[in-house]
């Protein structure tokens, strides 16, 4: 007995199951994790470590190159970049894409045993390095608490509320504040009454370091008790810091307060910033732990902020920047819509070529696959997101191939009399490793991206899962499922043999397509040139395709990323920002601005462009009302940019899954700092000079001017006055030097000292700065120096994988594509002759490109291997595997034309499209082939064979292609997947073309079938 027939024996146990499969689906999509984009890791650390004073080169030699050094001895590491700017050193450690994730925490305690055994050789003065392994984590919630006329510590003090509250609320993994403003106490002293009392300003640190320090005093024994001695020696409000006692006693005595201003306020220069449409602001990022339901978490962090306003003053506001519940919410509902849209056209299609009771009954079919596949989508931990969707919608037409071709055989068995227990399963049992096969090969065709190492693999990693576990529930249903719905609807008259003699396949339709068959047989040489010149034509017409490796993302938001020449101040970028934030204001088509400065806030989705901190950046975060909006107005802006804020570096980015900094890059490395900036100048200026390239930089930026004082040695044995006090007099006189802290509360605020200097004469001050050794009077900065000169250096110096390395960088400009500008500027740039002990290499879109397509091709050959092993077993033979793999090339005629009929361009996505069309192909094949094979085994001659089976296999192939075809319609506006969506639309149109006409010719040729008298047939 058949596996349909044993199956249909128990009927009630089927009817149970497919019932526990409806509330099984139901329940599992109301349970499965949603979230917006697939959970991947970034596989990157950051190593930051401080080195106070020090220039970028010392601390790349000092700093850098000692950690770099230690790290590359570690296994996995893919490639470091680092950068080393003025007293701060960071690295960034890439693990290589192939590491699993769930091994990284192992990883990053190998990365922090190394750097802490190589912490022991960097210089004193340096802080110990710390390592970010967060650094990649997505904050899928990120609010603005705003609060226009509060100060910067109410703000904070709400923000910490909030924070401490929210991080209660199940699911949420970690929360992290932007934004914040150092606190800090200013010790501002008068020069001219210390030099009158005497007072050495070093000594002002002595009693406050001695004042403010904690000791245990210990504690002592009353009867049978230990009493501790408190020791509450510390400050506790400013007035106790301002009657320190300095010097003296009684009417002598000299305070703080007497030599000094004491006053709190906030650091300078700051770091960053936050507003929020105008309004001072602080951040508040927020990460979900693995696994969980964003929306579910949307809701309950939604319920407690409202719960946690109550407490909050009015003014204060808690705004969404991004959040990302509901984002995900509206594309699940988008993907219901899409779903019934898709169901409605399969089933429709179904209805008009089937008849009604059949449409229905395989639409049902496709109803119980997908509530069938998100049970086991929650079974195996694949949450619905972005990726899953998609292919949840892409194998929609592919679902009832399967249930097409049992229905249509149970229909033409019914037709022709067979018994009708027999009917119900005789073409499940002819067709079930038929179509096992095929649908094992449908599935192959995805292998390859499932199993690429990269990113790019991970992100689409659930599109091969979702085809692979829907499409096999496909075939089992087919073999159970749709016997047994046949046998209960297809009941009547209409579905039985009639008194006549009538051929299942006399219709009108039928006719015409035999004699196509015969005339394509008759003229099988003619048709096969036919078909090569149409490839060959198809292969020119692709030159015209436009290429793009990733489209950006529909999101109604995009950024402003604007930079000053380095070297400028920070308040200069917030002053520039705040006027274009006041113009956006005014623009109908803006909903909210969100000010960032000095770096990026967060990584609040993972296609967000990242930047870190830079004391000359800022960055504009902009709602639209939509994306349609969202592109025609960022034009617009830019192009407002362009013209009034020409000094800055201001460029409109859109949300992409490309990492890179600029689409185009281009990358030298060597050893000599001047040699790099001179090659790099040389491929800039092509780039300036290429009309489709714009905003070209490089990575190192402009040189900045150093006040550079030469300290004297031949001075420092007169004077007693050593480089470090040099140091700590000038870091007096600028920002600060920090001398201690100051509790007051949970606060921790570091204590600065500084010197005041005539902001009229700042730099004849500076000068003249006096400066304290072991005297006890101070000298001039004149005097202990042998000169002052203003020079240039490298802001930072870049390195890549140990070596210094500068990348020329720009973007390919309005109405071109990467891939357009890359191709105009190659071999002009890879001309530049290299010095020797000097390397060129492409980065940016290019290298992000061209890895994740040698990733994939990388498992090509073995998803080859496997398809062809399952054809060869499913035939016995190679000729007909031949046959099959033969007309795959022909499945490009359809992807270049419909590209080209569309505009959609030709990348990543189009590209995977294409794989699963050869699968698709491939089943329709296999189909076809199968029946001419049972045909000659029932005695039919060959050629009749051949006529017979194309025309019957004609229904099962077409509809199965048109639900496909119909079913992936509302993928086509999405700019993800529309080319993926028009790349297997099309194709498989012309594909079904194919495979019905040109593999009976070439099944005629190939087992040398005569067909000069098939027109008689």
């Amino acid at each position: 007995m058949s596996f349909t027939g044993a199956v249909l024996n128990q009927r009630k146990v089927l009817l149970f199951v497919l019932i526990a499969i409806v509330f099984g689906g139901v329940v599992s999509f109301l349970k499965m994790s949603k979230l917006e984009d697939a959970e991947i890791s970034i596989k990157s650390a950051l190593v930051i470590t401080q080195y106070p004073g020090a220039s970028p080169h010392e601390v790349e030699l000092r700093v850098t190159d000692v950690l770099e050094t230690a790290i590359q001895s570690m296994d996995n590491v893919d490639f470091i970049e680092s950068r080393s700017m003025a007293g701060y050193s960071e690295i960034t450690v890439h693990i290589e894409s192939s590491v699993v994730t769930s091994l990284l925490p192992q990883v990053w305690d190998i990365l922090r045993r190394k750097v802490t055994d190589a912490s022991v050789y960097l210089p004193t003065g340096g802080s110990h390095p710390m390592v970010f392994d967060d650094f990649g984590d997505v904050y899928g919630i990120f609010l603005a608490i705003s609060g226009d006329g509060f100060s910067n510590e109410e703000l904070k003090d709400y923000s910490q509320y909030m924070k401490r509250e929210l991080l209660l609320v199940p699911g949420v993994k970690r929360i992290t504040l932007f934004g914040e403003q150092q606190s800090c106490v200013n010790i501002e002293v008068s020069q001219e009454k210390m030099a009158f009392l005497g007072i050495h300003p070093y000594k002002i640190a002595q009693i406050l370091d001695s004042q403010n320090k904690i000791v245990d005093p210990g504690t002592f024994k009353v009867g049978s008790s230990r009493v501790r001695i408190a020791s509450d020696g510390s400050f506790h409000e400013l007035d106790d810091l301002k009657n320190l006692l300095i010097s003296g006693k009684g009417k002598n005595a000299v305070h703080l307060k007497d030599i000094a201003s004491v006053t709190k306020d906030y650091y300078t220069p700051y770091t960053n910033k936050m507003k929020y449409n105008q309004a001072p602001a602080i951040g508040l990022a927020m990460a979900m732990e693995k696994g969980g339901n964003v929306i579910e978490l949307g809701e309950q962090v939604q319920s407690k902020i409202d719960a946690l306003m109550v407490n909050v003053p009015v003014g204060i506001n808690v705004n969404k920047v991004f959040y990302q519940p509901e984002r995900v919410s509206v594309a699940i509902e988008q993907f219901m819509i899409n779903l019934i849209e898709s169901v409605l056209i399969v089933v429709i299609v179904l209805l008009l070529a089937m008849g009604f009771r059949t449409g229905l009954l395989i639409g049902s079919g496709l109803i119980f696959t997908i509530l069938g596949t998100f049970i086991l989508m929650l079974s195996f931990d694949i949450a619905l997101q972005r990726v899953s969707l998609a292919a949840i919608i892409i194998a929609m037409g592919m679902l009832v191939d399967n249930a097409i071709v049992i229905a249509d055989g149970i229909l033409v068995d019914l037709k022709k009399g067979v018994r009708r227990a027999d009917a119900m399963t005789r073409t499940a049992k002819q067709t079930a490793m038929p179509l096992l096969g095929a649908t094992l090969v449908a599935i192959l065709a995805f292998l390859p991206i499932y199993l690429s190492p990269d990113s790019t693999g991970e992100f689409c990693a659930s599109l091969f899962q979702v085809i692979a576990i829907s499409l096999s529930i496909s075939w089992l249903l087919a073999l159970t499922q749709t016997p047994y719905f046949c046998d209960l609807f297809l009941k009547g008259k209409k579905y039985a043999k009639n008194d006549e003699d009538v051929d299942p396949y006399g219709g009108k339709v039928y006719q015409h397509f035999r004699h196509f068959v015969k005339y394509s047989l008759r003229h099988k040489t003619a048709i096969i040139v036919f078909m090569v010149l149409v490839f060959v034509s198809s292969i020119f017409a692709f030159k015209n395709v436009e290429q793009l490796f990733m489209p950006n993302l529909a999101y109604n938001q995009f950024i402003v990323e604007y930079f000053l020449p380095v070297g400028s101040d920070i308040e200069n970028v917030e002053k520039d920002l705040s006027n274009i934030e006041a113009y956006l204001q005014k623009q109908e088509d803006v909903l909210n601005v969100t000010t960032s400065l000095g770096a990026t806030p967060a990584r609040y989705t993972l296609v967000r462009p990242f930047t870190l901190t830079n004391s000359n950046y800022g960055e504009l975060i902009i709602d639209t009302k939509d994306y349609e909006t969202t592109k025609r107005f960022g034009k617009e802006l830019q192009e407002y940019l362009n013209a009034n804020y020409y000094w800055a570096r201001a460029r409109v980015k859109y949300y992409s899954p490309i990492f890179a900094e600029y689409m185009i890059e281009a990358k030298f490395s060597g050893p000599d700092p001047k040699v790099l900036r001179e090659l790099s100048d040389q491929a800039e200026k092509m780039m300036e000079s290429e009309p489709t390239a714009i905003k070209v930089t490089n990575n190192w930026k402009n040189p900045v001017k150093v006040w550079n004082p030469d300290f004297s040695q031949a001075q420092s044995m007169v004077t007693n006055i050593s480089r470090l006090d040099v140091s700590n007099a000038l870091a007096c006189a600028t920002n600060g030097l920090p001398i201690g802290r100051f509790y007051q509360g949970d606060d921790m605020m570091p204590i600065i000292l500084k010197t005041k200097a005539k902001e009229e004469n700042y730099i004849e001050a500076l000068e003249n700065t006096p400066v304290w050794g072991n005297a006890a009077h101070s000298i001039p900065l004149r005097q202990v120096v042998s000169d002052i000169n203003i020079g240039f250096e490298n802001p930072m110096i870049k390195r890549y994988n140990r070596r210094r390395a500068i990348k020329a960088q720009c973007d390919p400009a309005p109405g071109y594509n990467a891939p357009d500008t890359f191709k105009n500027l190659r071999a002009k740039i890879e001309a530049i002759p290299l010095p020797e002990g000097y390397d060129f290499e492409w980065l940016g879109e290019h290298k992000s490109s061209t890895d994740a397509n040698d990733n994939i091709n990388k498992f090509l050959p073995l998803a080859f291997l496997l398809i062809v092993i399952i054809i060869v077993m499913l035939f016995n033979n190679f000729r007909q595997p031949i046959i099959i793999l033969s007309i795959l090339p022909l499945a490009f005629i359809g992807v270049s034309y419909g590209l080209l009929l569309t505009g959609k361009p030709f990348g990543f996505m189009p590209v995977l499209g294409t794989l699963g069309l050869m699968g698709m192909m491939i089943k329709n094949g296999v189909v076809l082939l199968d029946q001419i094979n049972m045909d000659i085994k029932e005695g039919k001659d060959m050629l009749v064979a051949i006529i017979d089976s194309a025309v019957s296999r004609m229904r099962p192939v077409l509809m199965a292609s048109f639900t496909t075809i119909l079913g992936m319609i509302p993928l086509i506006s999405d700019e993800l997947f529309g080319g993926m969506a028009v790349a297997i639309m099309f194709g498989l149109l012309i594909g079904s073309l194919i495979t019905l006409i040109v593999i009976p010719v070439l099944f005629a040729i190939f087992y040398r079938v005569s067909t000069k008298n098939v027109m008689d047939l």
